[in-house]
């Protein structure tokens, strides 16, 4: 009996041996098989990194691994967006400087913090730490843009000006400069995407330009409330190189894209269809008649798009549908302004006076583009027609209403 025990447990303790070292084994095995894979992968990585640029690097890898790099940008026009932008990129403690022509405003700005033509004391530039220093004369822009060294340029001009200001300074901006423009339109005179428009303006067609677009109004941004916008460009690093300067943890989101024609059609394309929301409003119609709108919109915005040669998934996101309903929705909203205010009476040349609507000139734009493409965008073609009288607004409804019946959808 004593025997058979002590047989029994000599052999579960032979088996639990066997299955620990079988464990064991297996164990060693596969630290050391990803130990291999491992270098392999280190390897590989440094011959990947070894055929990259500078800026090609710093995009790679987890964010919280990336340096961080404190930059240099400066930001063409103290408008509100402007504004805006200078507060995003100071409180991520980057050097901001801000260009304008307004000696007194840009005193103000240097002096007290804040801006006083736009946002206002209320919310100073860069309150945590960073101070946006202003500038005002062209000797000072002249030695920012032909010395500084990794300069951005961040263009918060109206869209019609955009184009006109880099070709009177083309001498000045250097070609490795890297652009960045906010003007959310087309340009008017030669019907250009606002991103060609630039390049011709420049004389280059290899400057590194982005574009960053999405619903965001400036005072919304400077109050801290969280927003996200999308910037895109040609070469994806460019791009990621926005996004690490102007995303801030709690309060600005940034997404990159390397569709740039789609994010220049959709910020351009909601303005027109923004104007078209506040008619709505400007009739007297509820809520019933701005989805509809909206939606329809929507449809006709994409379709445009993709036969411009943009991506439909660009303009379901930030800077397609993103920016048509804040611009559709809210009262803050200038295209939105200049519809209401349109349909009450008011002449279009002295609303322009007052303040700038991209919806005004990219109507026209976009009409041009549709011709060209093809397409029949009724919305588009209503709006336009308001604006310039050609039908008036007890016709519109029943033009639109009235249009032969069709299936909701059509494939692209």
């Amino acid at each position: 009996s004593d025997t058979s025990s002590s047989s029994s447990n000599h052999k579960s303790i032979a088996v639990t041996a066997t299955v620990v070292g079988l464990l064991t084994g297996i164990a060693l095995a596969t630290y050391g098989l990803r130990l291999r894979d491992r270098e392999r992968l280190r390897q590989a990585t440094s011959r990947i990194r070894k055929s990259l640029q500078p800026g090609q690097r710093y995009a790679l890898g987890p964010s919280f691994l990336r340096p961080k790099k404190r930059e240099t940008v400066l930001i063409i026009g103290a408008g509100a967006y402007g504004t805006a932008m200078a507060y995003t990129a100071a409180i991520n403690h980057h050097e901001v400087i801000l260009y304008m022509r307004d000696a007194a405003q840009c005193e103000c700005i240097n002096t007290k913090g804040y801006n006083p033509k736009y946002i206002g004391e209320d919310y100073p530039l860069a309150p945590e730490r960073n101070k946006v220093r202003g500038i005002c004369t062209p000797a000072e822009l002249q030695v920012l843009l032909t010395q500084q060294q990794d300069l951005i340029v961040i263009l918060a001009l109206p869209c019609q000006l955009t184009p006109k200001w880099c070709a009177s300074h083309k001498d000045w901006i250097r070609p490795d400069t890297l652009l960045v423009s906010t003007a959310k339109g087309l340009y008017m005179e030669t019907k250009q995407l606002i991103g060609h428009a630039i390049l011709d303006a420049l004389d280059r067609a290899e400057q590194p330009l982005c574009f960053l677009s999405g619903p965001g109004f400036a005072l919304d941004i400077v109050k801290g409330d969280p927003t996200t916008v999308v910037v895109a460009s040609d070469r994806l690093v460019q791009a990621v190189r926005i996004q690490k300067l102007m995303s801030h943890s709690q309060r600005f989101r940034v997404y990159t894209s390397h569709d740039p024609v789609g994010v220049q059609l959709g910020g351009a394309l909601k303005n027109p269809l923004a104007v078209g929301a506040g008619m709505i409003a400007g009739m007297g119609y509820g809520i019933n008649t701005l989805s509809a709108v909206i939606t329809r919109a929507s449809s006709e915005l994409c379709d445009l798009c993709v036969a411009m040669g943009g991506d439909p998934a660009t303009i379901h996101g930030l800077s397609g549908i993103g920016d048509l309903m804040l611009t559709c929705f809210s009262p803050k909203s200038r295209n939105q302004q200049c519809g209401q205010r349109l349909m009450k009476g008011e002449r279009i040349n002295d609303i322009l006076q007052e303040m700038t609507v991209e919806g005004v000139a990219t109507a026209q734009v976009a009409m041009a583009y549709a011709e060209m493409c093809g397409l029949d965008l009724p919305l588009f073609g209503m709006v336009h027609s308001l604006l310039n009288e050609t039908v008036k607004p007890s016709q519109a409804v029943e033009l639109l209403m009235g249009r032969p019946l069709k299936l909701e959808t059509t494939p692209h």
